[in-house]
């Protein structure tokens, strides 16, 4: 396949890894022969990975999970090249992971190569935040391996049998991929400001009626829901990793009170954050011990 890749980041037990695609056309690439296992978030375009009696239909919003030992081949369906962060494991590390998930059907199943999962505000926040935390040197080796690990949780607690989404047709995707690829990228960095619809659906060219509506048919949320299930995501990280009053991390979260807050918080974990905090530093075993720093992105 003619594509860049390159190794951003590589730890003990795995690398973490840029694609991009360079093909323009839409075409099959030859076979290619899986040797790791892999998650694979897809950033940009759309493509069809093609497995053994599965067609899985990739864009933003996807994640992508390859067992070792298989071939497959990508179809290029889109002109605007894709990009990929591919987070690949190192083999030992890969028969730890069985030992703790093997009994997921898609492990025990040697017909089920690969198979695509649609993910949600929380896990693509997970993914942002590692790649800003690499890219701008901040992350420490433990927190970035804490968050790989959460990474796979998530991602493997969701598997299920791939079936495509019918709402989201070729033309769709074909017109409105890069509306969705600009407005996950305006919210992921754009979080902690007050955003109105009208800036989003202007900095994505369509307008505000027609953006709402694609954005739930691609991810099924409204943009408010995903906004604040990524700013709820960034406070639960500081305050298990962190120090920082719950004041500060509501504030620096992109919450405009505590009250509001607090109260989003509750919903969603089920436990106020200072008590949230608690029951994570007693399970951990920190107690009042130091915080690793998380960096405010």
């Amino acid at each position: 396949m003619d594509a860049d890749i390159h190794t951003l980041y590589e730890s003990d037990f795995y690398r973490v890894m840029d694609f991009r695609c360079r093909c323009t056309e839409c075409r099959t690439s030859k076979p290619e022969y899986n040797t790791e296992f892999c998650i694979s978030f897809v950033r940009k375009g759309n493509f069809l990975f093609n497995v053994f009696r599965r067609s899985l239909d990739s864009y933003s919003g996807c994640v992508l999970v390859t067992k070792p030992g298989y071939e497959r081949t990508v179809t290029h369906t889109h002109a605007i090249p894709d990009e990929c962060t591919i987070f690949e494991f190192k083999t030992g590390f890969f028969k730890a992971m069985l030992e703790h998930y093997g009994k997921i059907p898609f492990f025990t199943d040697n017909d089920w190569h690969s198979t695509l999962i649609k993910t949600n505000a929380e896990t693509e926040f997970l993914h942002f935040h590692i790649i800003k935390l690499i890219l701008n040197r901040t992350g420490g080796k433990l927190q970035i391996d804490n968050l790989v690990m959460e990474v796979i949780e998530k991602v493997l607690s969701n598997i299920t049998n791939y079936k495509p989404d019918l709402r989201i047709n070729t033309r769709l995707k074909q017109n409105h991929l890069v509306t969705i690829e600009r407005a996950k990228d305006f919210l992921s960095n754009h979080f902690t400001d007050d955003i109105s619809l009208m800036q989003i659906a202007e900095y994505c060219f369509v307008s505000p009626f027609h953006f709402s509506r694609l954005f739930k048919t691609f991810t099924s949320e409204t943009p408010h829901q995903f906004l604040l299930t990524l700013r709820l995501k960034n406070a639960e990280l500081s305050l298990r990793n962190t120090a920082q009053p719950v004041a500060d991390i509501a504030f620096s979260s992109g919450f405009n009170s505590v009250e509001h807050f607090t109260a989003a918080f509750k919903q969603k974990y089920n436990c106020p954050p200072a008590a949230y905090r608690q029951q994570h530093a007693v399970a951990s075993g920190t107690g009042n011990k130091t915080y690793y720093h998380y960096s405010k992105l």
